[in-house]
């Protein structure tokens, strides 16, 4: 599906609510059951995850559309990064915050594959909003993934409106207060609200203080009233993206945002087959199948889970 954004503003929204309706209930036999799926990180394995290379071998692949992770740094310049530190997947001099680093800190940088520096260099916004403007018919899903101020998001979301023409792009974040800003600056794009799942804990790391948290979590209540909470604070077209294990806690959640002409995408933290796993039982529930997949594997493989 692509996502069009056209400068006329009431053309604007009358797609963007097209967009929101059509993903709140895909057709039955488009590809994968009518799911979007999407590669996670750019999801190939003999690549780095989030390195411009897997990015593109993923918008060349059969993927709907490509996820991705944005963090900005000390010269508020965005870059491609999703950890807290860096090390695991880009090496620097030393593990540091994205935040704690200069353009030319990143353009010195390395991607890392399997614990090996490969020698290609860590992507900035602008290198995949350039890949993206050559593939009009995938969608580039692109998560902020920190406390970012108001203005670098509305730059961020200028950014974006500028150099993807074809418009098929749209933001995530776990923070409410990321998307308001988003929607100041772009009202009528599609944005997704992160959920965190707190029993997921570890999948930061594995530590004391994730396992305190995850021992101690409850799984999030997503009922009508908090996405009615969500279509408020965050403004339509709006959607939510939610762990496997989240879907299995809110069983009414694909109906209830249905109802609400909400999307929903969902991802696994544990893996692909259980998300799969997750999906059969929610379609047994209640006949629906998500808006969308997040997954680690190809899309045909995905889908062949599925069947």
């Amino acid at each position: 599906m692509v996502i069009t954004r056209k400068k006329n503003k009431r053309a604007a929204s009358l797609l963007a609510w097209t967009l929101m309706l059509a993903l709140a209930a895909q057709p039955a036999g488009a590809a994968c059951l009518g799911m979007q799926v999407h590669a996670h990180r750019g999801a190939v394995a003999g690549a780095p995850e989030n390195s411009l290379s897997a990015l593109r071998a993923a918008y060349d692949g059969g993927w709907d559309g490509v996820e991705t992770d944005m963090q900005m740094l000390a010269d508020q310049r965005w870059v491609i990064h999703h950890d807290l530190l860096t090390g695991r997947v880009v090496q620097t001099d030393l593990p540091r915050q994205a935040r704690q680093l200069t353009s030319a800190d990143w353009r010195a940088a390395q991607m890392k594959l399997r614990g090996n520096t490969t020698g290609e260099p860590p992507p900035f916004v602008s290198d995949v909003t350039a890949l993206a403007s050559g593939y009009p018919q995938r969608a580039l899903n692109a998560e902020i993934k920190e406390v970012a101020p108001c203005a670098q998001v509305q730059a961020l979301v200028r950014q974006f409106q500028q150099e993807m023409a074809h418009g098929n792009w749209f933001m995530t974040s776990g923070l409410v207060g990321n998307l308001r800003c988003a929607r100041q600056a772009d009202a009528a794009g599609y944005l997704g609200l992160l959920v965190f799942d707190g029993r997921n804990a570890e999948a930061a790391g594995a530590n004391g203080v994730t396992r305190y948290i995850a021992s101690r979590a409850r799984a999030p209540r997503l009922d009508q009233a908090w996405l009615a909470t969500v279509k408020r604070d965050v403004g339509m077209p709006v959607g939510v993206h939610v762990d496997a294990r989240s879907l299995d806690a809110n069983p009414a959640l694909l109906s209830d945002a249905a109802m609400m002409k909400m999307p929903v995408f969902v991802y696994a933290v544990e893996g692909d087959a259980a998300l799969a796993a997750a999906l059969k039982r929610a379609r047994q529930r209640d006949g629906r199948w998500p808006s969308g997949v997040i997954v680690d594997e190809s899309a045909p493989a995905f889908c062949a889970r599925l069947q």
